[in-house]
C-alpha cells in the first residue's frame, strides 16, 4: 500500500491499455465467480487462432481486447446472470427460453465504441454470438460481420469445455471432437482448421488453463507494441469504466460520472493546475470501482442497511484499490479514488491513513456532495440549503476539508451544470 502524500508527474502519465483491460477484466470476476477466467481463456484462444490466421499484431491486440471484455455488459447487468451462468456452463448455447443471446453483445458494442481505441473490439463483440451458419454468417443483414467476431465465436464455446474435475490433456481429444462437430453450422471451417492445427501442441492446452495467461498474453502478443495511454485517452477509458461501474444499478446510475465533474470543478476552483484537475477528473470517475465487489441487491436496497450489510459496503474502496493499483501509472490516482471514505480525523475506512492527499479530500467531498444531492428512484435529492447543513456539519465533525467544502456555496450551481453536461 503506498503511502499518502505521494506525488505524481502529472505530465508524464503513461498507462498501458493491457494492462487496465486486464485490471477491468480482473474486476469483473468480483460480479460472477468464472467471468475472469473465461474472459482470459477466451483472450488467449482468440489470439492464438488470429495469430495462425495471419492477422497482423495490432489486429491480434483488437481481437485479445474483444475477448478479455466481450461479456462486459452482461456481467454488469444481475438479471443477466442467469444467461451467462448457462452459457458458461455449456456448449450449446442457443437460447430455448427466448432469451436473446445477441442483446449483451449489442450493448456492449455500443458501451465499448464510445472509446476510440475499443472501436474494434467493440465491431468484433457485436456478432460473436452469430453462427457461420454454412456461409450465411458473413453478414447480418446487410452488415458484413468480421472475420474476428467468428473467432471470437469459436474461442468463446471452445472456453467453457474444459472441466476442472480432469487433467487438460486428457480432455482434448473430447474437445477437439465437439468443436468438429459445429464445422460449417456454428464455426468458419477455415478456423476450426487452423484450430486443429494448433492444439496438437500440449503446450497449447497447458497455456489454455495456465494461470498465468495475463503474462503469456502481454510478452507474446503486447511487448514494445503496447498500445499506451496518455492523458486523453486514459480519461476517456476512464468515462467508460465509469459508464460500466454505473450499469448496474438504477439506484446510482451516472453517480460516477457526475462526482468526476464534480471533482474537476473543485480542484479547479483551488487552483491545480490543468493536468492535475483532469486526473482528479479521472480519480472521480473510477472511485466506485470497487462497488463489483458489492451485491447489486444492496446497491438498491432503498431502507437502512443491517450491520453486516453496511460492512460489506464498506469494502468497496479495499476493491478500488486493488483493482487499480496494479496498473502501472496509475498508481496515485488509485490512491486518490480508493480515499473517498477516509476522513481528516482518522476514523474513515477502510485504510484510515496519517495523511490524505489533497486530490483525495476532493474527490470525498464531491462523493458525499452527489450522494446527498442527486435524486434516487425512491428519493430526491437534498435541497441546498439541506446539502450544504450536512457538509458544514461533517467538516465539523472532522470527515470533509472545510477550505474544500467552503467553495461549495459560491459554485453550486455551477457544479450541477457541469455534472449535466457531462451526462448529455
Amino acid at each position: 500500500m503506498k503511502e499518502a502524500g505521494v506525488g505524481i508527474e502529472t505530465q508524464s502519465v503513461d498507462v498501458a491499455l493491457f494492462d487496465m483491460v486486464m485490471s477491468l477484466s480482473r474486476a469483473l470476476d468480483l460480479l460472477h465467480p468464472a467471468i475472469g477466467e473465461h474472459h482470459l481463456r477466451v483472450a488467449y484462444l482468440c489470439a492464438s487462432i488470429a495469430e495462425h490466421a495471419g492477422f497482423r499484431s495490432n489486429e491480434i491486440q483488437e481481437i485479445i481486447i474483444a475477448g478479455a471484455l466481450h461479456d462486459i455488459v452482461a456481467v454488469c447487468k444481475p438479471h443477466s446472470h442467469s444467461l451467462l451462468d448457462r452459457v458458461l456452463s455449456r456448449y450449446d448455447d442457443d437460447m430455448a427460453d427466448g432469451e436473446c443471446i445477441h442483446e449483451h453483445a449489442e450493448e456492449g458494442y455500443h458501451v465499448l465504441r464510445e472509446f476510440p481505441p475499443f472501436a474494434q473490439a467493440a465491431a468484433i463483440i457485436r456478432f460473436h454470438h452469430v453462427d457461420w451458419n454454412f456461409g450465411k454468417g458473413e453478414f447480418q443483414g446487410r452488415l458484413p460481420i468480421p472475420l474476428a467476431s467468428h473467432i471470437l465465436r469459436l474461442a468463446d464455446r471452445l472456453a467453457v469445455l474444459p472441466t476442472d474435475d480432469c487433467l487438460i490433456l486428457c480432455q482434448k481429444d473430447h474437445i477437439r471432437q465437439s468443436i468438429q462437430a459445429g464445422t460449417g453450422s456454428l464455426f468458419c471451417p477455415e478456423l476450426v482448421k487452423i484450430f486443429e492445427d494448433i492444439s496438437d501442441k500440449e503446450s497449447f492446452w497447458l497455456d489454455l488453463v495456465s494461470k498465468h495467461k495475463e503474462k503469456i498474453l502481454s510478452h507474446r502478443f503486447f511487448g514494445e507494441t503496447s498500445i499506451r495511454l496518455r492523458m486523453d485517452n486514459l480519461y476517456g477509458l476512464a468515462k467508460v469504466y465509469a459508464r460500466i461501474i454505473d450499469y448496474r444499478s438504477a439506484y446510482t446510475a451516472s453517480h460516477s460520472s457526475r462526482v468526476a465533474s464534480a471533482s474537476e470543478l473543485l480542484a479547479d476552483r483551488l487552483d491545480l493546475p490543468a493536468s492535475t484537475v483532469r486526473l482528479v477528473g479521472i480519480a472521480g470517475y473510477l472511485h466506485d470501482i470497487g462497488k463489483l465487489a458489492v451485491p447489486v441487491a444492496l446497491l438498491d436496497k432503498p431502507g437502512k442497511l443491517t450491520a453486516e450489510e453496511m460492512l460489506l459496503i464498506r469494502q468497496h474502496p479495499y476493491y478500488t484499490h486493488q483493482i487499480l493499483s496494479p496498473v502501472p501509472g496509475l498508481e496515485t490516482i488509485g490512491m486518490w479514488a480508493a480515499f473517498h471514505h477516509e476522513r481528516l480525523d482518522g476514523a474513515g475506512y477502510p485504510f484510515r491513513p496519517r495523511q490524505i492527499p489533497l486530490e483525495a479530500r476532493i474527490v470525498a467531498v464531491a462523493d458525499v456532495f452527489t450522494a446527498i444531492t442527486e435524486d434516487r428512484p425512491y428519493r430526491k435529492g437534498m435541497s441546498k440549503k439541506d446539502s450544504l447543513g450536512i457538509l458544514n456539519k461533517m467538516v465539523r465533525d472532522g470527515a470533509l476539508d472545510g477550505d474544500i467544502v467552503s467553495l461549495l456555496p459560491a459554485i453550486y450551481e455551477d457544479i450541477h451544470h457541469a455534472q449535466e453536461l457531462a451526462l448529455a
